[in-house]
């Protein structure tokens, strides 16, 4: 009798899964029919605009993710002549995938011929060519590049270029510029003030004391992803600038920052490091200074720190503890060890030390750990801040946004001063606005930190022969370029240039 009865529940058990197996096999996406992208794809092909826009919608609905359904989104707007549209479709795809090509280039056409954003359409146009080298649109492109920056004698540096002395980083722009005149959001209700802890060896800061006891440098960071909403923090490094953590801000759709007082500003996410964990977020200018930054590379062992930010949610929080170990690698990332209460939350807020000044910028904590967190060094945060400084002013030297150009790379020569390509392009744009002195400044500052970089010797060689009419340095810094990159296409036209100005009478 046992016998049978267990038989019969094996036999039951054995149904009960088949059924459940048949259940499955019937609820599967194939054999209910088209999915709402195929349902939309089938629309698009049929330019049927309406319907493939409301499968898109649908099929966006299950999944936020589909670059697919964005970047045909994109395109239907683009056909119908919603240009914003069409630009907010296609800037959604590259935030989910960095390296969509195909909407790099329309992104590209959009601000050039659209919205008449040169440096928008730099940037697209830029990453098209460089994520799809081989695509037989390269050379109408690179001819569009070419209309829209010019063809100058002078060189500019690229970002993530490997000059001596500066290491490869991952460090890429976004592409966004926010405009500085987008309004702020309306105010929440006020945060509650900052109590700092008292630490017999910790002297709050000047600035913290004048102004009660707090920071209000210190931001916390909120944003949208299709996860929910996430919160973290940040702190202000110039004139419209936060620092944050760079793996929740990557991935929001929607970011703000909020001040101490409750303000609240839209951000926008400008440039982002995944090594590093950083990325930058710009807000409207505020009159709130900015935090220094500590001049050592990093802690010491004791030292004691004081870590602001808005764990879970509760704004403008601190916490204090010591440096466990001033630099500790962790694959191949040297970072900060503290005991610092760290949360979630904290992510992206400063690490100070008793001067105030920033020395890290918290990352995380170890998890199933108790008192073991860590921050990136001071040192890395300043290269990532030089490095996107760079970029941008890069960029908005070739659309020929001068004065702007110069304020960023001066801002990464602060951060970055051992940057020769900074120096180099900041001597470019004051040579372009006549600014003489400024100029030569800084193309000497950039050989002084590498006399090996051919670039600035080009540079140099046509400011003195050009603006400066002075032959003998001219031919000088001409040499040396040719001496550095003899293989180079520009070596032909140094020669007739060294030619004709010994063809003067003057003796090099």
């Amino acid at each position: 009798m046992k016998l049978f009865s267990l038989k019969i529940v094996q036999v039951g058990l054995l149904a009960f899964f088949i059924f459940q197996a048949g259940c499955s096999r019937q609820i599967r996406p194939e054999v209910i029919g088209p999915t709402h992208l195929e349902e939309g794809l089938i629309a698009y092909e049929q330019n049927q605009w309406d319907e493939a826009l409301k499968q898109f919608d649908a099929a966006l609905k299950l999944d936020p993710q589909s670059t697919e359904a964005l970047f045909r989104r994109g395109v239907i707007f683009q056909k119908q002549n919603k240009i914003d549209d069409a630009i907010a479709a296609y800037r959604e795809v590259v935030r989910i995938e960095p390296n969509h090509f195909k909407s790099h280039h329309n992104l590209g056409n959009l601000y050039s011929y659209e919205k008449g954003n040169i440096a928008q359409s730099i940037f697209h146009y830029r990453r098209f060519l460089d994520v799809a080298p081989t695509h037989p649109l390269n050379s109408r492109t690179q001819v569009r590049l070419t209309e829209l920056t010019g063809t100058p004698d002078e060189k500019l540096a690229h970002g993530k270029s490997t000059l001596e002395g500066e290491p490869q980083s991952d460090i890429h722009l976004t592409g966004e510029l926010m405009p500085a005149s987008q309004p702020p959001l309306p105010a929440a209700a006020p945060a509650a003030p900052l109590a700092v802890l008292p630490v017999p060896a910790l002297r709050v800061p000047a600035a913290a004391e004048r102004n009660g006891g707090s920071f209000p440098q210190v931001v916390c960071v909120v944003g949208e992803t299709a996860r929910g909403k996430i919160e973290g923090s940040g702190f202000i490094v110039g004139p419209g600038y936060v620092l944050a953590s760079g793996h929740e801000t990557n991935q929001s759709s929607r970011l703000a920052v909020q001040f101490q007082d409750g303000s609240i500003h839209p951000a926008t996410l400008l440039s982002v490091s995944s090594a590093l964990d950083l990325a930058l977020l710009q807000i409207p200018a505020q009159e709130t200074p900015s935090l220094p930054f500590g001049n050592a590379n990093s802690g010491r062992v004791g030292e004691p720190v004081l870590a602001v930010g808005c764990p879970f949610g509760l704004n403008h929080s601190a916490s204090q503890g010591i440096i466990s170990a001033p630099e500790r690698m962790l694959g191949d990332r040297p970072l900060l060890q503290t005991d610092v209460a760290v949360n979630p939350g904290n992510s992206g807020g400063p690490l100070l030390n008793k001067q105030g000044e920033v020395i890290g910028v918290v990352l995380g904590m170890l998890p199933e750990a108790h008192g073991i967190a860590f921050a990136a060094p001071a040192r890395e945060v300043k290269r990532f801040l030089g490095e996107t400084f760079f970029q941008m002013g890069t960029l908005l030297a070739e659309a020929k946004r001068y004065p702007e150009a110069a304020d960023l790379l001066l801002q990464s020569t602060q951060f970055w001063p051992q940057s020769a390509k900074a120096f180099n392009n900041l001597g470019e744009v004051y040579r372009r606005t006549q600014e003489a002195k400024k100029a030569e400044q800084a193309y000497l500052k950039a050989l002084e930190i590498n006399p090996k970089y051919a670039d600035a010797h080009y540079n140099l060689g046509a400011f003195y022969d050009g603006l400066m009419r002075n032959p003998k340095k001219a031919a000088h810094h001409y040499r040396k370029y040719m001496e550095l990159k003899p293989a180079s296409p520009d070596t032909a036209q140094i020669g007739q240039r060294l030619a004709a100005i010994e063809g003067t009478g003057v003796k090099p």
